[in-house]
């Protein structure tokens, strides 16, 4: 079976990187699918590497963190990420939906993938390339019907033991699973580790934890269906 993951920025596949995790053990292919290399973030604190040399940095993590989980392939879209404004304005790609939906229906047809996995609707604390991520990726859907996947799934769902102050909740997405991923820790804690210029932005509200402290045990999926064809 083909999965095919789609995230906004390199790391984001963490979201899910628990069922990731049991997709490869199960021996599914994972295909991770990033719509930028991350240029505009974080290069760590203190910094790992300079300004330009970011996105090649953060895609030879997203490639480490990916063989951590036994993902088989990462691509990367063209669009570059917006550095990060004043106050830690976020920012959307400069596209528009069609041209960035397009690009990512293009991969989806390509590869035919049985399972989605995606952004949620809020885009986990409101990052406005996640919104914007969820949105292409619906849209590409739409524009391939009658073909559509078996299933599709965002993460960070809305569960009833999910803490009410947690921002990486979708909480307009209800969770139709909620799994414990304990059995394959070992393997998420390993794709956390592999994204080195994100540890300061992991640990910036808990600075006395380490990276497997903040792992989390469970993770909740949404099963989202285009609108057309609910």
């Amino acid at each position: 079976m083909q999965v095919l993951v789609i995230g906004a920025h390199p790391d984001d596949e963490l979201f899910g990187a628990g069922l990731i995790a049991q997709y490869t053990q199960q021996g599914h292919t994972v295909t991770i699918l990033t719509t930028t290399r991350g240029e505009g973030g974080s290069s760590g604190d203190p910094p790992l590497c300079a300004r330009e040399e970011l996105g090649a940095m953060r895609e030879q993590e997203s490639r480490a963190c990916a063989a951590a989980l036994g993902a088989s392939e990462v691509r990367f879209l063209p669009y570059r990420d917006p550095v990060v404004g004043p106050d830690h304005t976020l920012y959307p790609i400069d596209a528009s939906l069609e041209q960035f939906s397009a690009a990512i229906a293009a991969i989806i047809a390509e590869l035919k993938p049985a399972v989605i996995v995606t952004h949620g609707s809020g885009g986990e604390y409101g990052h406005p390339q996640h919104i914007y991520t969820h949105q292409a990726v619906l849209a590409a859907l739409r524009s391939l019907e009658p073909w559509r996947p078996a299933e599709v799934w965002t993460w960070c769902a809305a569960h009833p033991a999910a803490d009410p102050a947690d921002r990486m909740i979708n909480w307009n997405d209800p969770a139709d699973l909620v799994l414990d991923v304990t059995p394959w820790i070992e393997q998420k804690i390993a794709a956390f580790e592999a994204h080195r210029t994100q540890h300061g932005v992991f640990l910036r509200n808990q600075p006395s934890k380490s990276i497997a402290d903040i792992v989390d045990r469970v993770e909740s999926f949404h099963r989202m269906v285009p609108a057309s064809a609910e």
